[in-house]
């Protein structure tokens, strides 16, 4: 099977801004568009499962035991879409040094390997270098809002696929700083799709494990249309590079 894959980091430095959520969504959407997709992370915490598993979580041999003995266990959380959690957020020199053969390996066994990220030093250097795009998730505040103007400066733009703002309340400060978003990628190959809202529907849909995929309501379906943006995005870049 030679899928020749492409690798997606969800990455932003700072905490709670969606990362989870956006990975969640966007492999669920590709994995219901028949593309085989595998999600990984460098957060022991593995809070995918909190997001799209309702079973037994419970595992011994995650990320590092495949990539040092090859027997880590993957989950099915749906129907084309699998998880590798991750035992332990340390990692020593040889995880490093290996990390990436098994990043060209999988390539090779999914159509998209989406990693929820965490700024975990030399293991989030190592996704970022190996990945083909990165998506950025950010809240319309001037602090989240600053880390991402930096962030896209650290990161090759080339590999910036989109920059999606979550949980957005039509406010003066947060219109301020949409625009600002706006005008500063203006000219830019960077996509910036319509902003996710704040909703207390998302949040009982998480809670109950599902993705907006499986839900027809009137918020549930604007969410879908701007995953499907980004999705759209995805193939356009695909098609562009071959």
């Amino acid at each position: 099977m030679n899928k020749n894959g492409k690798i997606i980091t969800i990455k932003n430095n700072k905490g709670g801004v969606g990362k989870t959520f956006l990975t969640s969504q966007l492999a669920s959407g590709l994995a219901l568009a028949n593309k085989r997709i595998l999600i990984l992370t460098s957060d022991s915490q593995n809070n995918i499962f909190n997001y799209l598993l309702k079973g037994n979580k419970d595992f011994d041999n995650g990320l590092k035991a495949e990539i040092s003995k090859g027997n880590g266990e993957y989950f099915r959380l749906r129907e084309n879409l699998y998880f590798l959690p991750l035992e332990k957020s340390t990692f020593g020199n040889l995880f490093i040094q290996t990390l990436p053969s098994y990043l060209q390996k999988v390539k090779n066994e999914y159509d998209y390997i989406i990693i929820d990220s965490v700024p975990t030093l030399k293991v989030d250097n190592v996704f970022l270098e190996n990945s083909d795009y990165v998506i950025i998730p950010t809240h319309c505040d001037e602090v989240t809002m600053e880390g991402v103007l930096n962030l896209s400066k650290e990161i090759d733009p080339n590999k910036i696929l989109s920059i999606v703002i979550n949980k957005f309340e039509p406010t003066k400060v947060q219109n301020y700083f949409l625009n600002l978003l706006i005008e500063n990628f203006n000219g830019i190959n960077i996509h910036l799709p319509t902003p996710i809202d704040k909703s207390s529907f998302i949040e009982q849909m998480l809670y109950n494990k599902k993705t907006v995929w499986e839900y027809s309501n009137k918020t549930a379906l604007k969410v879908q249309e701007i995953i499907f943006e980004i999705m759209k995005e995805l193939e356009k870049r695909n098609l562009e590079e071959r």
